[in-house]
């Protein structure tokens, strides 16, 4: 039986570990699934991301926005969804145009600036012109990492979750749509890539499913600082080892 990618049995198990961890945070605290699991299934694997992430991030960002999609405030997410459009194709250039080593840096550099923001507590005035630029980044890094989310954070650090969930999810739904059609028109999105998908699809459906009985005794505001200091130490580790 071959594997995809000729990805050995050991290095399956731990992926599929990862994302049932990774996807556990992200039905707790409603981010940080690709930040955790980005940098280290890069090092595994870089023709794993952004295309196995992307396309196990979909189901996750839909189900949020189809259950809080009429909270979505279209005029406030328009801006944001209009820059993914530009920032997609950007994105596409550098990941059809750097080697595995420089886009696993950028990989690094992306994770370590998600944390550095969360630590610092940076925050973007909201408005038109910051809402298109957050989603131009929004999209490279999407494209480059799997990893959209940071700018739009900067934006929505202080709204309501009420606000905040649903608006944010609806950009990543449709962000990844973006990202996962110019991969398929590119010829970047893979047979192996769908068949990774279904292989991994229950493990991260189960960790989102099982979120709440098993964190649930865990402090959020613990397990943010430590997606935080995660972000921070593993980007550099990437960068650090891509480096040399």
């Amino acid at each position: 039986m071959n594997i995809p990618f000729d990805l050995t049995i050991f290095e399956i198990v731990f992926i599929a570990l990862l994302l049932f961890i990774s996807s556990s945070i992200q039905g707790l605290l409603g981010f940080g699934f690709a930040v955790i699991a980005s940098p280290i299934i890069v090092q595994i694997e870089p023709n794993l991301v952004p295309q196995l992430l992307s396309l196990l991030g979909f189901p996750l960002a839909l189900r949020v926005f189809y259950r809080e999609r009429n909270q979505v405030r279209l005029s406030k997410v328009k801006p944001l969804i209009l820059g993914r459009l530009l920032g997609g194709p950007i994105g596409l250039l550098f990941l059809l145009n750097l080697s595995e080593r420089y886009l696993s840096i950028c990989v690094g550099i992306i994770v370590f600036l998600a944390g550095i923001g969360s630590f610092f507590g940076w925050v973007i005035n909201r408005n038109n012109l910051n809402s298109f630029l957050a989603g131009i980044f929004s999209g490279i890094f999407g494209m480059i990492a799997a990893i959209g989310g940071p700018p739009i954070a900067l934006l929505y650090r202080n709204t309501k979750s009420e606000e905040f969930r649903p608006s944010v999810n609806s950009v990543f739904s449709i962000g990844i749509l973006i990202t996962l059609s110019l991969l398929l028109l590119s010829g970047n999105l893979l047979v192996d890539h769908l068949l990774l998908f279904l292989l991994f699809l229950p493990f991260v459906l189960f960790g989102i499913r099982v979120s709440s009985p098993f964190l649930s005794k865990v402090s959020a505001t613990f397990i943010a600082q430590a997606v935080t200091y995660f972000s921070i130490f593993s980007g550099l580790y990437v960068i650090l080892r891509n480096l040399n």
